[in-house]
């Protein structure tokens, strides 16, 4: 089954067909990895990988861009086996609603997902979709590329007779411009969600009184990381459930606080 969408550029050279060369490579590869992990994780009930590489199960087609334009035509074509688990009925709908769900988190926008393919992954607990929206992050950042070079350029993903899935502008790419704070400070608080084996989750800030995403940093132990997950284990029971989370902001080009990066964790006396 093959699925198509258009990737439009518009604004400055792009209205007369042209782009930056260099600019242009660098939104393409970024498309190309977005795809990937978010075909890979349609594909594979919500396995969110870091890295992108070749989807097993869909290739993905770039054709030539139409003349007069910066419109290219993206062909995603699964293959048999995984139209039959999914559904023959049911895969279009879910995979424009996946990636409308996933690229909407990974820009700073918002979608609930109308598919009950779908929202069976957005009801787990682990916190599936902020995780996804850290694994875009570089991807997206990249897809937006040409937009750091002028100033009224927008991208637009679109589906053929359907309409558009996401607009991509200077807020867009300002949110997905992130920055670390150096300095570390200590947060006391619980762990509301936590993957053990990715190290992202999520922790109710006292001080601040909002639940917000953390990552950890690779120095983090094994028995900081059992810190973590008793937190959530005794807040689920009812109980206590504090700890400190030594970490640092990290902070969107808009200013906003986007999550936390954990370097170290520790019991609380409080």
């Amino acid at each position: 089954m093959d699925l198509n969408f258009k990737i439009s550029y518009s604004g400055g050279p792009a209205d007369n067909g042209l782009l930056d060369i260099y600019d242009a490579s660098v939104s393409t590869r970024g498309l190309a990895r977005a795809l990937s992990i978010t075909t890979h994780a349609f594909i594979n009930d919500g396995q969110i990988r870091q890295r992108a590489e070749r989807v097993a199960g869909a290739k993905v087609y770039l054709h030539p861009p139409r003349h007069g334009s910066f419109e290219e035509l993206v062909t995603i074509a699964f293959n048999d086996p995984v139209v039959t688990t999914i559904g023959t009925s049911v895969i279009a709908a879910a995979f424009w609603d996946f990636l409308k769900w996933t690229w909407s988190e990974a820009v700073g926008q918002s979608h609930q997902p109308t598919t009950p393919f779908v929202n069976r992954i957005s009801t787990r607990v682990e916190p599936f979709i902020g995780e996804m929206g850290i694994a875009l992050e570089s991807s997206m950042e990249e897809l937006h590329r040409p937009i750091q070079s002028v100033q009224n350029m927008e991208i637009s993903i679109s589906r053929p007779r359907v309409g558009e899935i996401v607009r991509l502008d200077h807020s867009t790419r300002a949110y997905v411009s992130i920055r670390d704070e150096e300095d570390v400070e200590d947060l006391v608080g619980n762990v509301t969600k936590y993957n053990i084996l990715s190290g992202y989750g999520r922790f109710f800030v006292d001080v601040l009184n909002r639940t917000l995403p953390f990552d950890l940093h690779h120095d983090v132990s094994p028995g900081e990381k059992a810190l973590l997950t008793k937190s959530m284990d005794e807040r689920n029971r009812g109980l206590d459930g504090k700890i400190i989370l030594r970490a640092s902001r990290i902070i969107t080009g808009r200013g906003e606080l986007k999550r936390f990066k954990v370097y170290g964790v520790e019991p609380s006396m409080i």
